[in-house]
């Protein structure tokens, strides 16, 4: 008899409850495209979730199709590491794959997938069909099934080029985080460090 091993959930509480700022930068089929700014409530969790301080990733903010909305369960906002833990949660991707893709900036605008509250646990954007499963919950939704996803990475056992960041940098890092809850900036530049 086989013994099936269910991973447990991790949930990330917060107590942050307003919208995350965000500014309009364009449109993308149809919709308007913001950038979602991460707070330091956010950053925080981040940190918890990744177990390295985010700010090593270079990242402030995350383009996504539409505005954040609260969740129907809990009422937190939609926020970047929703998608973050929904994919450790449905163990698509590991935590050490994430945080290199986002060094490496290979993060592109939201794609279409079923995104769960890091809060609670409910379905909070979903990819539209039945491809992801469209699970009410983290629990009944459980690990993704890549079986219908074609690889982006090219043929098997092809790799192919991504293209690079030109020059080597050091990441920005701010000391403090560089954006307070009520979206306020703390620096007046790129790459300031914030006064303590």
């Amino acid at each position: 008899m086989t013994t099936l091993t269910i991973k447990p959930i991790e949930f990330l509480p917060t107590s942050f409850r307003q919208r995350p700022p965000t500014k309009l930068v364009g449109r993308e089929e149809d919709r308007e495209t913001y950038l979602w700014y991460i707070t330091e409530d956010e950053y925080l969790r981040l940190c918890k979730l990744f177990r390295r301080d985010f700010q090593e990733t270079g990242l402030g903010g995350t383009k996504v199709l539409g505005q954040p909305s609260p969740c129907r369960g809990c009422g937190k906002y939609a926020e970047f590491i929703d998608w973050v833990w929904t994919a450790l949660s449905r163990e698509v991707h590991s935590r050490e794959f994430m945080f290199k893709a986002l060094v490496e900036h290979r993060q592109g605008v939201e794609v279409k997938h079923d995104v769960y509250c890091s809060q609670c646990g409910l379905l909070t954007l979903s990819a539209g069909d039945d491809r992801e499963g469209g699970k009410p919950d983290i629990y009944q939704a459980g690990p993704l099934d890549r079986s219908t996803y074609t690889s982006s990475h090219g043929a098997e056992g092809e790799k192919t080029e991504r293209p690079r960041k030109a020059g080597a940098s050091e990441p920005v890092t701010w000391g403090k985080w560089w954006l307070d809850n009520s979206g306020k900036c703390l620096v007046s530049a790129y790459g300031e460090k914030v006064p303590e």
